[in-house]
């Protein structure tokens, strides 16, 4: 419920009861009504972004590939060598699993023309074609969660602290909006059904906030704790060294990159067993002892970003160097790496996915359906019919003075990407 409420006061009520509910109602128009415009983008980018790499699929022919299933894929090795062999002149950074079963091996390599993706069918082993650096996913991520601003403040990411400051305002909104909508758990079934268009659309709002109460609590939780980590020093995740590995090339004749990443792969299986490979990262490619960091998932630790479990390994010999398992963190380790996939919906496949861009839609409209609410009352309270021409000054004016700094931001994201094309 991220904007104000219409409800009617009782005439039996003490004024400190009007005053109370009136702070209440201030905060809740604060925190929902006047930042509606800057918390609509962040909701609507992030909503999509959930199914961006699916929207990059739909719209570059390069990525569909004949459906093939996991245990059929050409192995990660092969795909890395084709990459070399096709491009010899770039470098490699990492290599991404298929997003499903009609989606290649996505490679992100750099030339003398900047980043770009390359994909590699699953089914062939062959390149399919390539897509550029700058699409649908880079933007709304980019947008989402740094309104495309890179710059830092003393080592504070600006962008992302702007982001996450949502988190706030969205947790300040949620908690109010018990007291602004009274015996609200009476709603869950109350479907809209309003005389007139602007009832219609108070019912409507008071419903779909009281169905997206758990997803508000996910997001205002999620995002307040990417706001501490981004304000406060954490140390990296604890990692076991297994070797100190022969990094000095002396086995690298007998294995091409390819090959001793199927060979780090197989080691794996020492430390993480049913290792769900998701992407694999080459530490310093240009040097001449690369390592290959391999990021997965285990039936060990749920609820567990693929960064929490990962295996280290010699890009020349395929020796295992270090290793990580979630499954032995201990519990601020758990909560910080369970929150990109609890942010993302990703823990439970298509199945959460899906649920999330759902829920994520219905957030987005909150914010629009509580400006309008506004707007009505103004117009009740004037006497006139009001038009859309109305609606739309006065939803304008009633977002007060936030209402610039808010719409630069929003903006700024729309002129900023193509200058990072360019």
């Amino acid at each position: 419920m991220s904007v104000i409420l219409t409800i009617k006061e009782a005439p039996h009520q003490s004024s400190s009861q009007k005053k109370g509910r009136s702070v209440w109602w201030r905060l809740h128009q604060l925190a929902g009504l006047q930042f509606s415009l800057f918390l609509s983008f962040v909701f609507v980018t992030g909503t999509f972004a959930v199914m961006s790499h699916e929207i990059d699929w739909l719209l570059h022919p390069a990525m569909w590939t004949s459906p093939t299933v996991e245990s059929e894929r050409v192995s990660w090795g092969t795909a890395l060598n084709t990459v070399l062999d096709a491009y010899p002149e770039v470098t490699t950074f990492s290599i991404n699993a298929p997003i499903h079963s009609a989606a290649p091996f996505d490679v992100v390599v750099a030339g003398s023309e900047g980043r770009k993706h390359v994909y590699v069918s699953p089914n062939t082993g062959k390149v399919t074609g390539e897509g550029p650096w700058f699409n649908v996913q880079r933007f709304l991520r980019d947008a989402h969660r740094r309104i495309m601003i890179f710059e830092t403040y003393k080592g504070v990411r600006i962008g992302i602290l702007l982001v996450c400051l949502t988190s706030v305002y969205l947790l300040v909104s949620l908690i109010t909006s018990f007291w602004v909508y009274k015996k609200w758990w009476r709603g869950f079934f109350r479907f809209p059904r309003g005389k007139n268009m602007r009832v219609f659309i108070g019912d409507l709002h008071r419903w779909i906030g009281i169905w997206t109460l758990w997803f508000i609590a996910v997001m205002s939780y999620t995002g307040i704790w990417y706001l501490q980590a981004e304000l406060l020093p954490y140390g990296p995740y604890p990692s076991q060294q297994h070797t100190e590995g022969d990094l000095s090339g002396a086995n690298s004749s007998a294995l091409s990159m390819g090959d001793a990443l199927d060979l780090a792969i197989v080691n794996s299986g020492a430390v993480h067993s049913e290792f769900r490979i998701k992407n694999v990262y080459i530490e310093d490619p240009e040097s001449s002892t690369p390592v290959f960091r391999i990021h997965g998932e285990t039936d060990k630790a749920l609820l567990v970003d693929p960064r929490g479990n990962a295996v280290w390994a010699s890009a020349q010999t395929g020796v295992l160097l270090a290793s990580r398992d979630a499954s032995t963190f201990n519990g601020v380790d758990r909560l910080y790496i369970a929150n990109n996939p609890l942010h993302f919906g990703t823990f439970g496949g298509y199945t959460t996915k899906w649920l999330y861009f759902i829920f994520g839609l219905l957030l987005s409209g909150l914010s629009v359906s509580g400006v309008l609410i506004y707007v009505s009352r103004l117009a009740i309270q004037e006497k006139i019919s009001g038009g859309t021409k109305y609606f739309l000054k006065n939803s304008w004016r009633s977002m007060g003075y936030a209402r610039w700094p808010a719409l630069a931001l929003t903006v700024f994201s729309f002129i900023a990407f193509p200058l990072l094309i360019v």
